[in-house]
C-alpha cells in the first residue's frame, strides 16, 4: 500500500480549510484519526451527560454526606471533561496535511495512548468513590446515612461494595476502550510502522 497516496485521498474528502493547513473530512470517512475524533466528541457528550446527572441529584438529594460525595463526582467529571476536550483539539490540531506523515501520525497515536493510560490511572480513584457515592444514595433513600455510617455492619459492606465495584468496572471500562478505540490505534499504528519500514528499505 502506498501511505503517501492513501494520505493525498483525504484531500479529496475536504469540506472546508478554516486554518491554513488543517482539514476535515466527511463524517463517513473511514479513516482512523477520524474515527479517533468521532470517539472523543462521543466521550465528552457522556461525560456531559453524567455531570448533568450528578448536578440534578445534587438538587434533589438532602443529606449533607451524599452531597459531599456528589459534589466530589461533579469536580472529577469537570476534570473529565477539560482532559477529553484537550484530547480532542490535540487530534485536531494534529490532523494536518502539511506536515510530516509519519510524525502526524505518531503524534496522535502516542497523545491518545498517554491520555487514554492517564484516565485509567484516575478511575482506580475515581470508582470507589463513585460506588461509595451510590452506596449513600441507596440509604439516604430509608435512612440517615451519617447515622447508618457509624455501624461497622454498614461501614463492611461499604467496602466489600467497593472491593467488588473497583476491579469489575476497570476491566469492563477496559474493553470498552478496546472495542472502541483498540481498531482505529492499531490502524495508526500499523501506518507508522509501514512508514518505518519504507524509511529503512529506502536507505
Amino acid at each position: 500500500m502506498d501511505l503517501k497516496e492513501a494520505w493525498k485521498k483525504l484531500e479529496q474528502e475536504k469540506l472546508n480549510q478554516p486554518v491554513a493547513g488543517t482539514v476535515e473530512v466527511r463524517k463517513n470517512s473511514k479513516h482512523p484519526m477520524q474515527k479517533l475524533i468521532q470517539l472523543s466528541k462521543i466521550t465528552l457528550a457522556f461525560v456531559i451527560f453524567f455531570e448533568l446527572c450528578f448536578s440534578f441529584l445534587l438538587v434533589i438529594m438532602v443529606q449533607p454526606i451524599v452531597k459531599v460525595f456528589l459534589v466530589i463526582m461533579i469536580i472529577v467529571y469537570l476534570f473529565f471533561f477539560f482532559l477529553n476536550l484537550k484530547i480532542l483539539r490535540n487530534i485536531q490540531e494534529s490532523f494536518r496535511l502539511d506536515l510530516n506523515l509519519k510524525s502526524t501520525l505518531k503524534q496522535v497515536y502516542d497523545n491518545t495512548m498517554s491520555s487514554l493510560a492517564f484516565q485509567r490511572k484516575a478511575s482506580i480513584v475515581i470508582y470507589p468513590l463513585a460506588a461509595t457515592a451510590g452506596f449513600l444514595m441507596g440509604l439516604s433513600t430509608e435512612k440517615d446515612a451519617a447515622i447508618m455510617m457509624q455501624k461497622w455492619q454498614v461501614v463492611v459492606t461499604l467496602v466489600i461494595t467497593v472491593i467488588i465495584l473497583t476491579p469489575s468496572c476497570y476491566y469492563l471500562a477496559r474493553w470498552m476502550e478496546r472495542v472502541s478505540y483498540g481498531k482505529y490505534l492499531n490502524q495508526l499504528r500499523e501506518l507508522i510502522q509501514q512508514f518505518e519500514k519504507d524509511e529503512v528499505e529506502s536507505v
